[in-house]
């Protein structure tokens, strides 16, 4: 395992932990911002496809043993984003402000599109609820809005960023 992988799961897990308690008081229209995404998708953009599945399975599997779903839904939908997400790895200019909207944005809808047809497997009703819902609008425009500004923050990472020596770069 890369150091990236070790780093971003830590990194991930601790933010999981603070995404549940303390950022419940940030809440907009009773929604938080999905910051285990948007950690998902930097690392996965920055690291490629190896790297954003691991970090998106270990941080979906937080999310699991934190929540009321099935062992393996959330861990599941992450590696797929992971995986996908990373297929953009230097293959895309990444600005400061644009990119990072249009990257949480299409981990949100992705995350919707995958948890949709795997709750259908495991009987959950409240995600066909939640994802046609405003409340589902309202996560995706705050997650959205908060890619840039965690971005900017996880880019001030050194051991989140690939590393030249080793040949992590394209």
């Amino acid at each position: 395992m890369t150091p990236t992988v070790i780093y971003g799961s830590l990194l991930i897990g601790a933010v999981a932990v603070i995404q549940s308690t303390v950022l419940r008081f940030t809440e907009i229209a009773g929604v938080a911002p999905d910051l285990v995404l948007i950690i998902v998708v930097f690392t996965a953009n920055k690291n490629g496809t190896m790297t954003g599945q691991l970090v998106g399975f270990f941080g979906g599997l937080v999310l699991d043993m934190m929540g009321l779903a099935p062992l393996g839904f959330h861990a599941l939908i992450y590696t797929l984003i992971g995986a996908l997400v990373g297929i953009t790895r230097g293959k895309m200019f990444v600005d400061p402000i644009f990119l990072p909207v249009v990257l949480a944005l299409a981990g949100q809808v992705l995350k919707a599109v995958f948890a949709l047809p795997i709750a259908g497997v495991f009987a959950l009703s409240s995600v066909h609820t939640h994802v046609f819902s405003t409340r589902f609008l309202v996560e995706t425009a705050y997650t959205g809005l908060l890619g840039p500004v965690v971005f900017a923050i996880l880019g001030m990472i050194r051991q989140l960023q690939p590393d030249r020596r080793r040949g992590e770069i394209i």
